[in-house]
């Protein structure tokens, strides 16, 4: 989605200039690069595990991945490349390098994974979110702007919202999202404090489950159930945001940046597997500045019911959050990422 909103924003101002992405073989990538009118052409690429079977695989893995990375920077020929971060960024950026292509990388976390340290070095700016990932992406070519979330994330009509989503416009609304696969700690918390009869009648809630868990979620719920919409995949995010009243979610780099461009206070639960637990880092600075409360994946069966049904119950503190939260909030960052990139090359 980084990756999309910054390329929407290109296309908005240089309608001569086409976008063209490079995703994973049998990722998502494809459909929902697709659905936004884009080409995709796929490299077959894994990540490193630090094993000694991880690094061969990767290995082997690489060498196709980058084969296949030259063909496509080779046919293209293209006058930018993003990166936005991950491994799958690494053959296409290397190969573009080596044809003196300009790169541009974004990096969405605090704390930078592998992928984005080792291709700084090519990089002519980074785009990064957060001021600690200067130092170790190095600060003179780092640019703090934030997230490139949709620049639509704040404009969805919210009547026209309560009605594409069939939801009660006199109700306040909880939105879960466990990213697009899902979370299945987030899921299971939230199915008991549904079946303890613990969501107040002036709640309803757009629950986000992934496509993993969504069959099991649906047949778990009675089938009398109105104030409940579950949804595999939220593909209208402005729709979810804008009626919303609260958002449980994990700490992905993304989630938080549209939760805050929304102005929505959160309950953050990080993904405690992620690399360098990163998503505890993104939370901590929300919650730091009063916009969001985390809690710990390890803490959920003591903590999940009490902090749920303490902000049900507390207009006031949901509203504190979120306040918080529109002050850190940065909607315009998409265009001000496609603005420099422009202004960059038009320099070379």
């Amino acid at each position: 989605m980084p990756a999309i909103n910054i390329a929407r924003e290109i296309g908005a101002l240089n309608k001569e200039i086409e976008p063209h992405f490079v995703g994973k073989k049998s990722g998502m990538e494809s459909r929902i690069v697709k659905s936004y009118g884009f080409e995709i052409d796929e490299i077959d690429v894994i990540g490193m595990r630090r094993t000694i079977t991880g690094i061969m695989k990767f290995a082997v893995k690489w060498l196709t991945g980058y084969g296949q990375a030259k063909n496509i920077v080779n046919n293209i020929s293209p006058i930018a490349v993003v990166g936005t971060g991950g491994y799958i960024s690494a053959p296409v950026v290397k190969a573009a390098h080596r044809k003196g292509i300009p790169i541009f990388l974004q990096e969405q976390n605090s704390l930078p994974g592998l992928a984005s340290r080792t291709l700084s070095k090519y990089a002519l700016v980074i785009f990064t979110a957060y001021e600690s990932a200067g130092k170790y992406l190095g600060r003179a070519k780092c640019m703090l702007i934030g997230n490139p979330v949709r620049t639509d994330i704040t404009r969805a009509d919210r009547a026209e919202s309560y009605k594409q989503l069939d939801l009660n416009p006199q109700m306040n609304t909880l939105l879960v999202l466990g990213g697009s696969s899902g979370a299945k700690t987030i899921n299971s918390s939230l199915l008991n404090l549904i079946e303890g009869n613990r969501i107040p009648d002036n709640w309803q809630i757009i629950w986000q489950t992934g496509i993993s868990d969504y069959e099991l979620i649906e047949s778990s719920l009675s089938p009398d159930e109105c104030r409940i919409r579950v949804i595999a995949f939220i593909d209208d995010m402005p729709a979810a945001y804008a009626v919303s009243n609260l958002v449980i979610s994990r700490a992905g780099a993304m989630a938080i940046s549209e939760i805050i461009a929304a102005g929505l206070p959160s309950v953050l639960i990080p993904y405690p597997h992620a690399t360098g637990d990163h998503q505890s880092l993104n939370a901590k600075f929300l919650e730091d500045s009063g916009a969001a409360i985390i809690i710990r994946e390890k803490e959920i069966g003591n903590r999940f019911k009490d902090v749920i049904n303490d902000l049900f119950n507390n207009t006031q503190k949901r509203k504190l959050m979120s306040e918080n939260a529109r002050r850190l909030g940065k909607p315009e960052a998409a265009r001000r990422i496609a603005e420099t990139i422009l202004e960059k090359i038009n320099e070379i």
